[in-house]
């Protein structure tokens, strides 16, 4: 299957349909969420991703105007206490919200997202790009580490398996 799609920085007049294409996906992937509660970013995507050097989120856009999957980044803010050893005195920034359509995996947006945001991100001036993924989540530790992201932590928690990764730049 081919499809025709364009990626671009997420601005004010396609947020609220961005967002709620992340929130759909979200539940389809994390079903055991508590999907009243939403993080911050979801709530606020204007505040964390709109307007700033430091962030953004991007979306691919088919033809007709569907968002088929997005991708966004943040600067790493340190809340995973144990990790404080591989980015405490490195510029990081963590990638956020990859995520993909079903009906659209497998067919290279993913990876034409990430290059979109990699260039972004150099931009900015990072050094090193940190993610966690788990490995429920359809082709994500495969995909990570053929772009170069090693393992950095596995977590032993049963049910999540957070996979710790990063890339130095």
């Amino acid at each position: 299957m081919s499809v025709k799609y364009s990626i671009k920085q997420v601005e004010t007049k396609e947020a609220a349909q961005v967002a709620e294409f992340m929130k759909s996906i979200r539940k389809e992937l994390f079903p055991m969420l508590n999907h009243n509660q939403l993080p911050a970013d979801l709530v606020h995507v204007h505040t964390y991703y709109l307007g700033r050097n430091d962030s953004a989120l991007f979306a691919t856009i088919s033809e007709e105007g569907e968002v088929l999957g997005t991708i966004g980044y943040l600067p790493y803010d340190n809340r995973f206490e144990y990790l404080q050893d591989y980015y405490a005195q490195i510029q990081t920034t963590e990638l956020v919200r990859c995520y993909i359509d079903p009906g659209y995996r497998r067919l290279g947006i993913g990876s034409a997202l990430y290059k979109t945001a990699l260039k972004s991100i150099c931009a900015a001036g990072y050094e090193k790009i940190y993610l966690h993924t788990h490995p429920f989540l359809p082709g994500g530790v495969p995909f990570w580490k053929a772009l170069g992201f090693e393992e950095k932590l596995a977590e032993p928690d049963p049910i999540w398996k957070t996979l710790h990764m990063d890339k130095k730049l």
